[in-house]
């Protein structure tokens, strides 16, 4: 796979030899203050840092663009230090225009990321390449298409009963009116194969002299979820703007793994929340509002229902209270933002909170985070 990556990089560059070239850089600072960092029943607070970088070359003309970057981060946990981990990506991004007025645009790309994290959590630590191609067509003058697919391929250092294949492809129409009115339509098709197998012991009988045998057979497990999007956005006054998005995603096969609250603490991840493990329906508005000084304010809110397929639910000392855990997710987001661009910096300020009831009590908590945000880049 590495050599692969090589090739597509030394082939990208050759046939940009007329084009120009560009290098660019970003840097950002965060910092917050979690009051539930690992967001379960446990309310444990936290302040956490992250420092992250992004450099990027860039090989750019008429109708084609060429991107190498890089990506690292570092997070840090004041009161949990060994939840520290570092992140890298290094890939290439490719872009193309097709068409007399060039309507059409298509875009691919190929990462290589990597996550190392301390002692007490590697078990956390994995590899993914992952690779995606999606075209953008005008259909009419206020029509647009979209269309995509994407391929990934996840590998855990400790944990291989969660090494997974993942195919995902949409297609998105996105219609625009002359009352300031977008309306986009999706649809969102995903199927999660893990690459170790389900061991199954079922029992023979025999015809003859003797007793029945035993047959194992082996079956790779797997999740396909169907995602229906629609969003619609309108323009108020000059400024403001509101939208509503409403989604329901349906698992057609149901065979998740997770990791239980016994092995650890965090509940908001792949591991212990992966969101092919859940169905239902969730339903969110927007309003972003420009204000004076080039400020910009956008206000969010959503609730969902996560039904969760294959998962009972228990209550705290361990008894099962359930055969399926079920869940109601709200959540509020309040971010404010300023741009410096003769400078070349941003600064951003955000709350968020969350309030997710679960007949599952180690999941039934309450979330409040204050960030603040300084990104550099040119």
């Amino acid at each position: 796979m590495k050599r692969i990556i090589i090739l597509a990089l030394l082939s990208s560059l050759l046939n940009f030899k007329t084009a120009w070239a560009q290098f660019s850089f970003d840097a950002r600072v965060m910092t917050m203050y979690d009051d539930n960092v690992n967001n379960n029943h446990l309310s444990l607070s936290d302040k956490v840092a992250l420092l992250s970088l992004q450099v990027a070359q860039e090989w750019e003309n008429e109708t084609r663009n060429t991107q190498l970057f890089y990506t690292g981060a570092y997070s840090y946990f004041d009161q949990v230090r060994e939840r520290a981990f570092h992140y890298h990506s290094i890939g290439l991004a490719y872009s193309q225009l097709f068409g007399e007025e060039r309507q059409t645009q298509l875009n691919s790309g190929i990462t290589y990321n990597l996550r190392r994290n301390r002692e007490s959590y590697t078990f956390y630590d994995h590899q993914q390449v992952s690779a995606y191609v999606n075209l953008k067509h005008y259909l009419a003058e206020r029509s647009l298409g979209r269309f995509s697919y994407s391929f990934r391929y996840l590998s855990f250092d400790e944990l291989s009963d969660f090494n997974y294949v993942e195919h995902y492809g949409f297609a998105q129409l996105t219609q625009s009116f002359t009352t300031k009115t977008t309306l986009i339509l999706e649809a969102d098709l995903g199927t999660k194969i893990y690459t170790s197998a389900n061991l199954e012991e079922t029992a023979t009988m025999s015809r003859g002299r003797g007793h029945g045998g035993r047959i194992v057979t082996a079956s790779k497990p797997k999740v396909t979820q169907l995602v229906g999007i629609a969003r619609l956005g309108q323009g108020i006054v000059a400024g403001t703007g509101l939208s509503l998005t409403a989604q329901y995603q349906l698992n057609l096969q149901k065979d998740s793994r997770y990791l239980s609250s016994g092995y650890g603490v965090i509940s908001d991840d792949e591991l212990f929340d992966d969101h092919y493990g859940y169905e239902g329906p969730q339903v969110s508005v927007m309003l972003t509002q420009l204000l004076p000084a080039g400020m910009v304010m956008k206000i969010s809110g959503n609730m969902q229902e996560r039904n969760y397929t294959e998962r009972p639910a228990y209550d705290l000392t361990g008894n099962q209270s359930a055969d399926e855990r079920a869940d109601t997710r709200r959540a509020f987001s309040m971010q404010l933002e300023k741009t410096f661009k003769s400078l070349g910096f941003s600064i951003g300020l955000a709350y968020d909170h969350i309030r997710n009831n679960s007949n599952d009590l180690f999941y039934d908590y309450a979330n409040n985070a204050l960030t603040a945000q300084l990104s550099l880049g040119r």
